[in-house]
């Protein structure tokens, strides 16, 4: 991995963020040293870059181009630039203030390992709202927080909680879960803290690892299964929602993982566990499909079915307005109609897939009718370990698994997923998608 210092690369990176996901990069530096931070563990080849703090006349142009229409996210990874600690830039306030100058009511949301929030920090922050914090806590203890983060000045973040309470700041908690080395009563006192803080959800991110991930990073076989049902215990004792990501669904039902405590649909008595069968006149075909109709809908009605019994719920919310409901992410149908358009007719079709979304398709597959396509898992072995989400695989992991089809001769078309691409069209290898065209098979991606 590089040090980006400055030059075209850097500049597409900086633009494909904001303008593509709404994304302000601000600076690649962190003032921790995480055990389960991903860009330690990367083979040499990927290209995944760190940048220096970006000076004010750039962050400055940048912020001109951000959508006022979506949420405005600092402190998250959406291109190959890895994103640092937004509060270690050090005109991180000023910047904040120029967004809400610019754009006075569109959300802004910061994510942050907290050991940098002071009292001063969250009053200021208050004054920014529409602003919500994604607090990376990882381990409310000290101990926890020196294994996990290298974090040995611990008050600002164990502090944290508790100041965003009072302030009561709107904030997400999470967490990454390596039990293993923590303990899992470490983790459940973690979530008890972000809870009671008054966090409105609370991720536990089920741990990866690469090939390159030092042995005391990878958890013991089990422990995905471990975490799901550790989550599950713990769920009717919360006031947030608790949400293990990637989240394991294997259907496409759309199932209401929680609601938000005060939110639009909590007042509307709308609860964990309820099935929507209708928003208006329309049957969501998956819950990403629930979650976009209700957003872009004005006072829903939804049909919903609790405890076999089905009944009617009037949504009071605006269009775009934060609904409060809390899906676990399955599948887009804008996926599957990207799919539906690739496919030629009467003909056979290889589609390459991520292991953990190939029940989800299947079910997509014989649900929209979408005969002639027979799907194959594709592992990563670019990354190897653990990883093996669709947007973490390359080019070479694509041809590895066709060359490794013995039925080729009966495909007239291959299928390869497309977030496994930036726009321009490279994987995290630096491989363009067309490195491809030598298998002698039409392919397109979707």
């Amino acid at each position: 991995m590089s040090l980006l210092k400055e030059g075209h690369e850097l500049q597409s990176l900086l633009v494909e963020a904001v303008r593509e996901h709404n994304v302000l990069p601000l600076t690649g530096i962190c003032n921790l040293s995480c055990i389960f931070c991903s860009h330690k563990h990367n083979p040499p080849q990927t290209r995944a870059y760190s940048f220096l703090p970006l000076p004010g006349n750039v962050w400055s142009d940048l912020v001109q181009y951000l959508d006022p229409g979506r949420k405005i996210i600092i402190g998250e990874s959406a291109t190959r630039l890895r994103e640092g600690e937004p509060f270690t830039h050090p005109a991180i306030l000023d910047i904040i203030k120029k967004i809400r100058l610019l754009y006075p009511s569109t959300p802004i949301q910061v994510t942050t390992n907290a050991s940098l929030l002071t009292e001063k920090i969250v009053d200021f922050l208050v004054d920014q709202q529409p602003l919500e914090l994604v607090l990376s806590l990882n381990s409310a203890s000290v101990k926890g927080r020196a294994l996990l983060m290298n974090d040995h000045e611990p008050h600002n973040a164990l502090a944290a909680p508790e100041l965003l309470h009072r302030s009561r700041l709107p904030f997400h908690g999470s967490l990454v879960a390596l039990p293993h080395l923590v303990g899992y009563e470490d983790l459940r006192q973690t979530i008890f803290i972000l809870d009671q803080a008054g966090a409105d959800t609370i991720r536990i991110l089920k741990p990866g690892y690469t090939a390159l991930s030092a042995s005391e990073a990878i958890p013991p076989p089990g422990t995905e299964q471990e975490l799901e049902s550790f989550a599950a215990g713990l769920e009717n004792s919360l006031q947030a929602v608790l949400l293990p990501e990637p989240p394991a669904v294997d259907n496409l039902e759309p199932v209401i993982k929680g609601v938000i405590y005060n939110s639009k649909a909590y007042k509307a008595g709308i609860m964990r566990g309820d099935l929507i069968e209708q928003v208006d006149d329309r049957k969501p075909g998956s819950r990403v499909d629930a979650f976009h109709i209700i957003d872009n809908k004005e006072n829903p009605g939804l049909g919903i079915l609790r405890n076999g019994q089905f009944c009617r719920i009037n949504l009071n919310k605006k269009v775009g307005e934060v609904s409060g409901l809390v899906f676990d992410y399955d599948l887009d149908p804008l996926q599957v109609e990207a799919v539906s358009r690739q496919q030629v007719a009467g003909e056979k079709t290889l589609m390459l897939v991520s292991d953990p979304s190939l029940v989800r398709w299947r079910t997509a597959l014989e649900k929209y009718g979408l005969t002639g396509i027979n799907l194959k898992t594709v592992r990563s072995k670019f990354f190897g370990g653990s990883i093996n989400c669709a947007g973490l695989l390359t080019a070479g992991d694509f041809r590895a698994a066709v060359k490794q089809n013995a039925d080729l001769k009966f495909y007239k078309k291959i299928i390869i997923p497309a977030a496994a691409f930036n726009s321009a069209g490279y994987d995290l290898s630096g491989k363009h998608f067309k490195t491809l065209e030598d298998l002698r098979i039409p392919f397109s991606l979707a």
